[in-house]
């Protein structure tokens, strides 16, 4: 792979350059080896060597090449990582030996390739938190910045317990949110397939007896068109339907997509509320988490931005970075925010004249979290009713759009 670099040369001075290497961990301990000190490594962005990985992918596949490696690393077993290493660093085992034991104890192989990498880096004198660098893909920003502030304080076990905290927190959050789908979601198929049942199998048996009856119900006319419609055009349907949420998703994930689903999707009746409370709840504990871990306020804003999924919030943190750097509070972008309530703003202002930013935030995400929890489980609780309601009233139209013709048949015979 092409990486280009900044990096600080003996005189002290800034250089930048490419070199094609392995991975991100080589171009780090070439540099090193070159006498210069990494500022920014990074792959190269570009159509070739995207086509490059991409037919190397292909052609590792097709061979059956099976060798771990730390690229493809999961991000899902990072909490198990990183608690595992705070228990070990907790109990006096130094960092090297500690990753030793991890490579020993992880079953997927990528992952313990990857330890044997940040192994291999300490054990040549380098820090955690560079090895982490090397790994975007599974260490984020604010992951390797936490790592660098506690071994620059020495308190690097409380450090990796907070970061479990914040993994586990951010995991039990997910899983709620997906078991509060799981059931809506087979609802709707299950509703899906009955219909299917309906239009494919049963109204074609009644279509013929209808059309003899000279059935002069709207309702009954209507759904043996469609029905008559969709098996006509059997193949088109779901080549159209698939097409146009092919198109939706692509739209989506286009900047203005993402500016339209940011906008509103705080603006959702029910889940508005809901998806501004969690984001709210991230902001929070991050940059609560990073001041407590000793990094800067500044630094902690821009890391939180470059985590930021929703550009809302990005120029939100943004407006907060600018604010502390003119010699302004926080509270007083988050008064004017529109995202952030008036007493969440207020409690901040409080921690920022105490001294206490980091502790008030951190409380303030616990809260939001909790909050954030009892509501999902009232939304989901509220949904499946509404989904079975919603489910009745379809399968009940088209009950009836079948049983009234056989009324006015039964009396035509008598």
């Amino acid at each position: 792979m092409i990486v280009t670099y900044q990096a600080i040369n003996a005189a002290g001075n800034i250089v930048s350059d490419s070199l094609t290497v392995d991975d991100l961990a080589h171009a780090h301990e070439h540099l090193r080896n070159e006498g210069l000190t990494p500022v920014r490594v990074a792959a190269r962005r570009d159509s070739t060597n995207k086509q490059n990985n991409l037919f190397d992918n292909i052609r590792k596949k097709l061979a059956g090449h099976g060798q771990p490696d730390p690229q493809h690393a999961s991000p899902k077993e990072l909490a198990f990582f990183t608690e595992q290493m705070a228990i070990l660093l907790e109990t006096g085992t130094p960092v090297a030996p500690s990753l030793q034991a991890m490579a020993r104890q992880v079953n997927c192989p990528h992952w313990a390739a990857l330890i044997n990498r940040l192994y291999q880096h300490v054990e040549e004198g380098g820090s955690l938190a560079s090895a982490a660098e090397a790994f975007p893909r599974v260490f984020d920003p604010i992951y390797a910045s936490m790592i660098a502030a506690g071994e620059a304080s020495g308190n690097l076990p409380t450090v990796l317990s907070r970061l479990g905290q914040i993994q586990r927190q951010s995991d039990r959050i997910k899983r709620k949110v997906l078991a509060a789908c799981i059931y809506p979601a087979l609802l709707t198929t299950m509703a899906m397939a009955v219909t299917g049942v309906l239009v494919f199998i049963v109204l074609p048996r009644f279509a013929q007896v209808f059309t003899d009856m000279n059935v002069d119900l709207p309702s009954t006319k209507f759904i043996l068109n469609i029905s008559g419609l969709v098996r006509q055009h059997f193949l088109l349907a779901p080549l159209l339907t698939a097409s146009v949420i092919a198109a939706i998703v692509y739209a989506l994930r286009t900047n203005a997509g993402r500016r339209f689903r940011a906008r509103n999707s705080l603006r959702l009746p029910i889940f508005g509320p809901l998806i501004k409370a969690i984001h709210n709840a991230r902001v929070f504990r991050l940059i609560g988490f990073l001041i407590e871990s000793s990094v800067p306020l500044l630094e902690a804003l821009r890391l939180t931005q470059k985590a930021s999924t929703n550009y809302l919030y990005i120029n939100l943190l943004q407006s907060m970075h600018e604010s502390v750097l003119n010699g302004r509070s926080m509270h007083e972008i988050l008064l004017e925010s529109p995202l952030i309530p008036a007493s969440l703003a207020q409690i901040v202002h409080t921690g920022e004249d105490n001294a206490q930013v980091g502790r008030v935030m951190t409380t303030l995400a616990d809260h939001l979290d909790d909050h954030n929890e009892t509501q999902i489980n009232m939304l989901t609780s509220i949904m499946e009713p509404v989904i079975l309601i919603f489910m009745g009233l379809i399968l009940g139209t088209v009950a009836i759009s079948l049983v009234l013709p056989m009324f006015d048949l039964s009396r035509i015979s008598a």
